[in-house]
């Protein structure tokens, strides 16, 4: 009897995925599933960054220049700084709040300061490094446009270019009163101008003997 012969069964072999494929997958699978827990994550925004505080005005150690008229003009020098010049009234007794001028001069700007003044409407108060306008009535009808910048001190400076100083402020050497006012700080005050003339002259001439190179 014959035998049957059966036909080798064919069985199909297995895939084999390349090593470096599988490699290559790996870090890919790593880095979408990075991507998915970073997004799930709530993001934090970075604190504000705060802003720099308003410098006040360069000082530096005093010397007498001349006095007069009640006023006084001292020479000041700041460390590895240029000098510039000081023209102030002194205070009388009892009145530390009261309203007061003084002058500054040097090399490139010049100005004045305003302070011990208290604001009168809604309480306002200076903020340092703000700017501000700032109106200045006198008592024979002239009218002054000016901008302060606020101080750390809670006094209003006020810069002009050295060499218009002395026009500038010609009507305060020749008022005998005057008051200031600001859109943002209400009525300042108002106070004497006696001896401003000889002030103004004299930290000017302080200046171009101390201060200009």
């Amino acid at each position: 009897m014959d035998r049957l012969h059966l036909a080798p069964v064919a069985r199909p072999l297995p895939v084999l995925r390349d090593r470096r494929a599988v490699r290559a997958a790996t870090p890919l699978a790593l880095l979408a599933g990075l991507a998915l827990a970073l997004s799930a994550c709530e993001t934090v925004p970075p604190p504000p960054v705060k802003p720099p505080s308003a410098a006040g005005l360069e000082d530096g150690p005093a010397k007498p220049f001349s006095a007069g008229k009640g006023w006084t003009v001292t020479i000041h020098t700041p460390p590895g700084g240029k000098a510039f010049c000081v023209a102030e009234r002194g205070i009388p007794v009892g009145q530390n709040a009261a309203p007061r001028l003084t002058f500054r001069t040097a090399s490139v700007e010049s100005g004045f300061i305003l302070s011990g003044f208290t604001p009168s409407d809604s309480g306002a108060t200076v903020k340092p490094g703000e700017r501000y306008d700032l109106t200045a009535s006198l008592d024979q009808g002239s009218r002054l446009t000016l901008g302060a910048r606020g101080l750390p001190d809670g006094s209003l400076y006020v810069a002009l270019p050295t060499k218009s100083y002395l026009d500038e402020l010609e009507p305060l050497a020749r008022g005998r009163r005057v008051s200031f006012r600001s859109s943002g700080l209400g009525d300042i005050g108002t106070m004497l101008l006696a001896g401003s003339s000889w002030a103004i002259n004299a930290s000017d001439e302080c200046r171009i003997l101390h201060a200009d190179p």
